[in-house]
């Protein structure tokens, strides 16, 4: 049977990470089922207005043929606007009480899409299901994952296209992003991207590295610890800059999506934080360290086991035990931490900025096994049309 209706529903809670993975699945399925109606159902849109600068303050609104719909709109317009065939819940999310007493008469299937991991229990739950208790619609968890056996992760047609546009096209890039950076072409520039953090081992081990470092600080969490931490330096204002010894530290406003993923293409090195703009610095294949959300009892330590074990799977038949038992150690040391706060870390940068061009080669044979074969959009697709 012909899927002609899917709806996603996202509840926004106080970051853009759930928004953007929602608004990158609805592209890239409405590019699968393109002749079915897709829509988008958001708890409120102002997360969604900074990642796409065309949405309005509209309770129902099309943006590139996908309806988009608030749940106060639905809740006035319930019984209006019925219910889809196949209906994706992102990350556990509380669907509207109204929308579900249709939906269990209704709608076909229910995908619980939850939030990625690398933990190895979730090839067991990956497509299990999970009983409603009332009508005929079925539920299933959809767990993405950096394995075969799991759903994958979001490598979509729109980032890899823009990813290839930006290296076939790295000059037109740097003067878009970066043209007022003097001598380039001899520096190494990076994006910095985190939760609270303390940065001041980044600050010491850089001035010891043998070329200048600049450091694109992005996000109000990642400006604010910098700020803090920067008070014990003699920083020099230079431009739109400031300057440390070897180190230029620029403070970029919000890029939206599209920008933002120009860009990390566009550097050496990327440090993330959460889990989309994580998925979006794998695929870049260049050099990147993840800032994983602090979670109680190192819970949040287990997850970065997780992904290096599935990591070192794909690469340990190319990279020495040397590179691989580093790079576990400053993964570990740079999320090792209670809270999200400006506690003092252990970790050492100098490793990661002085091998930078070997990172950069297993990373992107990682990336490449992460496309090939743990695609979520392919596995979505497949499961749906199976189902």
């Amino acid at each position: 049977m012909e899927l002609k209706t899917l709806d996603i529903f996202c509840e926004i809670i106080d970051n853009y990470g759930d928004i953007g993975v929602v608004y990158r699945v609805a592209k890239e399925l409405k590019k699968v089922f393109f002749n079915s109606k897709i829509r988008v159902f958001l708890n409120r849109l102002d997360e969604f207005k900074k990642i796409n600068s065309s949405v309005i303050d509209s309770g129902i609104q099309t943006i590139d043929s996908i309806e988009y719909i608030t749940f106060d709109y639905l809740r006035e317009n319930s019984k209006t606007l019925s219910t889809s065939q196949v209906i994706i819940e992102a990350f556990g999310c509380k669907i509207p009480e109204e929308y579900m007493a249709i939906a269990y008469n209704h709608s076909d299937l229910l995908i619980n899409l939850e939030y990625l991991s690398a933990e190895d229990w979730i090839e067991d739950f990956h497509l299990q299901s999970s009983p409603l208790g009332q009508g005929k619609l079925k539920k299933f968890f959809f767990m993405p994952g950096f394995t075969e056996k799991s759903g994958g992760i979001i490598a979509d047609s729109n980032y890899l296209e823009r990813a290839k546009k930006v290296a076939m096209n790295k000059k037109e890039y740097r003067d878009k992003y970066l043209a007022d950076i003097e001598n380039i072409d001899n520096k190494i520039v990076g994006t910095l991207f985190s939760y609270e953090k303390n940065f001041i081992p980044l600050i010491e081990d850089l001035q010891k590295f043998d070329k200048e470092v600049v450091l694109l600080a992005l996000g109000e969490k990642t400006q604010e610890s910098l700020r803090k931490i920067l008070k014990n330096f003699s920083i020099e204002h230079f431009r739109n800059s400031l300057k440390y010894g070897k180190i230029e530290i620029r403070f970029l406003e919000f890029l939206n999506q599209e920008e933002y993923e120009e860009l990390i293409n566009l550097v050496d090195f990327n440090f993330v934080r959460g889990e989309d703009s994580f998925i979006r610095a794998v695929l870049t294949g260049k050099p990147y360290m993840w800032h994983i959300y602090c979670q109680e009892e190192f819970a949040h330590l287990d997850k970065i086991e997780g992904f290096l074990d599935k990591y070192r799977k794909v690469i340990q038949e190319f990279a020495d035990d040397e590179f691989l038992d580093n790079m576990e150690k400053f993964f570990k040391d740079y999320n090792f931490r209670k809270e999200n706060n400006l506690e003092l870390g252990k970790e050492s940068y100098l490793y990661f900025f002085e091998n930078l061009a070997k990172i950069e080669r297993y990373n992107t044979i990682f990336r490449d096994f992460l496309i090939q074969k743990c695609n979520l959009i392919n596995k979505l697709k497949i499961f749906i049309e199976k189902y």
